[in-house]
């Protein structure tokens, strides 16, 4: 049998050990070949079970692959393993000792943090398709699952503030508030706590609205949709109905998406 057949690889980690387990599989690829058992010791802390893999991966032939952020748990897994004749790779130990030297400080030497950062990007993944499956008044049903919901009449910006939202993790859904359309009744079944409403003044949301006429090809001054009258229906409505949910009210007026996203964000974390 060939003898890279029988080794066994010994996986240790303070996290999940994924790391590990994948660079040393890429490398036992290049031998077209495989370990014929791979032992995985997951969430180590301190040096507690280092005796345990020792005695076990000097029984057979091995190799011990560990990715320890701790530097004294490394180093005495290292001392061990050298005194048994166990070959030991000690992934997370050399890189963080270069970034160590090269920037000038300490590490962390926190497990787990790229699993965090895996965590939250991931999270923002599912928020961002979150935000386009509810964006426009779309997916109702799913309002409850929201962390937020905006809403507001036509051009005060939902959609991208939802967006942007979205991309720091929070599930935002935003409905447009149409005076002769009743609101979905869901709406009300949403915590207050949960919902922003979004004002801007009539003047600036008129010309937003005949800007945006004109880029359809569509003259301004031929649809009630820009008109003073049908503004100011729209924004009282819109004012009413959210003062009647407890809403939080914004006001968007010559304002950033970013500075109106920083606010809400910020309320969103204090909760």
């Amino acid at each position: 049998m060939d003898a890279l057949e029988t080794l066994t690889l010994f996986i240790v980690s303070d996290s999940t050990g994924e790391t590990a387990e994948h660079v040393a599989l890429a490398a036992i690829s290049q031998f077209d070949t495989d370990f014929s058992k791979i032992v995985r010791y997951r969430y180590v802390e301190g040096s507690g079970k280092i005796d345990e893999v020792v005695s076990r991966a000097a029984a057979v032939p091995s190799i011990v692959v560990c990715t320890l952020v701790d530097r004294q748990t490394r180093s005495v897994f290292a001392e061990k393993t050298a005194a048994a004749g166990i070959p030991f790779v000690d992934l997370l130990g050399p890189m963080v000792d270069a970034l160590e030297m090269r920037l000038g400080r300490k590490p962390l030497q926190a497990p787990g943090l790229l699993r965090k950062l895996d965590e939250d990007y991931f999270q923002k993944i599912k928020a961002v398709e979150f935000a386009i499956q509810c964006d426009d008044g779309r997916s109702t049903e799913s309002l409850p699952e929201a962390d937020l919901v905006i809403l507001g009449v036509s051009r005060t910006g939902k959609t991208p503030l939802s967006m942007y939202i979205a991309n720091k993790g929070f599930k935002a859904a935003n409905i447009p508030l149409i005076p002769e359309v009743d609101p979905p009744e869901i709406i009300r079944k949403v915590p207050s706590s949960k919902i922003v409403g979004l004002i801007i003044s009539a003047e600036r949301l008129i010309q937003i609205r005949q800007e945006r006429l004109r880029l359809l090809g569509l003259e301004p001054s031929a649809s009630a949709y820009a008109t003073r009258e049908r503004v100011d229906r729209e924004l009282q409505a819109a004012t009413d109905y959210l003062k009647s949910l407890g809403a939080r009210i914004y006001d968007v007026t010559d304002r950033a998406v970013e500075e109106t996203a920083q606010e809400i964000l910020d309320f969103l974390r204090a909760r």
